[in-house]
């Protein structure tokens, strides 16, 4: 079986070595990876709608109650469009970042070294949601916890609509279509970055 060559093996090792080499020189090869990456990132940004595509996903709405008073809901939920929560911060719906990981994962056969990473929840959900139907198989969702118990609560249709108003709008994998002209000489150049600093511990460790 031939080798791919475009799969790094076994990335810990030569990260290690260039923290034992010259610590600043992880930070520079990872300074090198992100500056390739933000003409993509620039690209996702640009298609990035300002305003959510569902009124449900907006930071301030009102409803009325049954006895008719009025109430506001601030939105700041994990899936608000502007007001997004990833790890109890606020996240905007255009926070778009390189990432770099050596981990391997324990799901995919090939783990990315370096990647680009829609951090807005809300955001992630909305450009992913137009692939199905939307209907749901049961009636409630499974038990999740919530506020140190467990709670479960109604399918009621909203993902139907979610993933009607994706498709109509042209809103599905829309990061994918603004950055995949990019990508191919994006990741040349990172894999070029990145055998340049394995030749460097490869000369020095050699």
């Amino acid at each position: 079986m031939a080798k791919n060559t475009n799969v790094v093996f076994d990335a810990k090792p030569v990260l290690k070595a260039l923290n034992e080499l010259q610590p600043d020189l992880r930070k520079q090869m990872l300074r090198e990876m992100k500056a390739i990456t933000k003409p993509t990132i620039n690209k996702i940004k640009d298609v990035i709608p300002s305003t959510a595509p569902m009124s449900g996903m907006s930071v301030a709405r009102t409803r009325t109650s049954m006895d008719d008073r009025k109430f506001n809901n601030n939105g700041e939920g994990r899936l608000s469009w502007t007001g997004g929560k990833y790890k109890n911060r606020v996240i905007s719906p255009d926070n778009v970042i390189p990432r770099f990981s050596s981990g391997r994962s324990r799901k995919a056969a090939v783990t990315s070294l370096f990647g680009i990473w829609l951090r807005s929840p809300g955001v992630a959900m909305v450009a992913t949601a137009g692939k199905g139907s939307g209907r749901a198989k049961y009636a409630t969702t499974r038990e999740y916890p919530y506020k140190g118990g467990v709670r479960r609560h109604r399918n009621n249709g909203q993902g139907e609509a979610l993933i009607r108003k994706v498709k109509s709008s042209g809103l599905y994998n829309f990061f994918y279509k603004a950055g995949e002209a990019t990508v191919p000489g994006m990741e040349s150049e990172v894999k070029l970055v990145w055998e340049k600093y394995s030749k460097t511990v490869n000369r020095r460790l050699g």
